[in-house]
């Protein structure tokens, strides 16, 4: 699971303006589009395998799917987040597809990022292989306010080992959220901030690689993103994250308010260890 020292290849500032709810489902976060000059034959596999994943991962959550003889077989993977209702579900796997099929036509090797879902495709067979060799982050560009920034670190840093330890889980089917609360400087249950944590793993690993995916995106938070107010970091197998709003669903599928534009503010994009 260790990785190599990373190469900084991109960094760019972005506004984030997407609401938990319906357009975090549909926008994608980042896409990425390699090997490219694929022959007729390969491209046919691909338009084959996201053909099988999208009505099968709208339905079950995660589908894996694979087309094409040897050499222009091609494995894919589509998986939504277990906590989002299934509506939403069928639409980012469908706006995934799409984005694929239109920004990486002819590229042998694509996945594309949403808050809901991920979709991937490559000629090379990445299932159940962890893979965090492509590294995104979004880290917000301001730090956490009203409260001790120190205290803030350190309940951000607790509630994240937590949620590693929790994705590792084999209960948790590869997703795990948490939260924690500290006071702010003003005193009083008005001034608490709550953190919000999740980790997240595509299902085609094992719990135990799911955990240690999740722990080595985590570790990367001092990094980056130390007493910032929201930070993610996403590699091709699982995802870590944490928000001073909430940003996930009750597992029961019940409705959650969309955080404003204050509160999701501007962020930073960084790509390290471009495929």
């Amino acid at each position: 699971m260790a990785s190599s020292s990373p190469l900084l290849l991109l960094v760019l500032p972005l506004l984030l303006l997407m609401a938990a709810r319906p357009s975090a489902g549909v926008d994608p976060i980042a896409t990425d589009c390699s090997k490219n000059g694929t022959s007729a034959q390969t491209q046919a596999s691909i338009d084959a395998v996201l053909a099988s994943l999208v009505p099968r991962a709208s339905a079950a959550y995660y589908a894996t799917a694979t087309a094409g003889k040897s050499p222009s077989t091609i494995y894919g993977l589509a998986q939504c987040r277990g906590d989002v209702p299934k509506q939403d579900c069928a639409l980012c796997v469908a706006a995934a597809e799409q984005e694929l099929a239109s920004s990486c036509r002819g590229s042998a090797d694509a996945r594309v990022f949403y808050d809901y879902c991920l979709l991937r495709y490559s000629d090379a067979n990445f299932l159940g292989l962890p893979d965090t060799g492509y590294t995104l982050i979004l880290l917000n560009t301001q730090n956490a306010t009203g409260v001790d920034l120190a205290a803030f670190d350190k309940a951000q840093t607790k509630l994240m080992s937590r949620v590693a330890a929790e994705a590792g889980e084999a209960s948790r089917k590869g997703l795990a959220t948490d939260t924690t609360k500290l006071g702010g400087g003003g005193g009083g249950a008005a001034s608490k901030t709550t953190i919000y944590g999740l980790g997240w793993c595509t299902r085609d690993i094992t719990a135990a690689d799911c955990g240690l995916c999740v722990a080595q995106a985590v570790a990367e938070f001092p990094n980056y993103c130390r007493y910032r107010r929201g930070c993610r970091v996403i590699y091709s197998s699982c995802m870590a994250r944490y928000e001073t709003y909430p940003f996930f669903f009750p597992i029961d599928g019940g409705s959650q308010e969309a955080p404003d534009q204050d509160q999701v503010g501007h962020q930073d994009k960084i790509i390290l260890n471009h495929p």
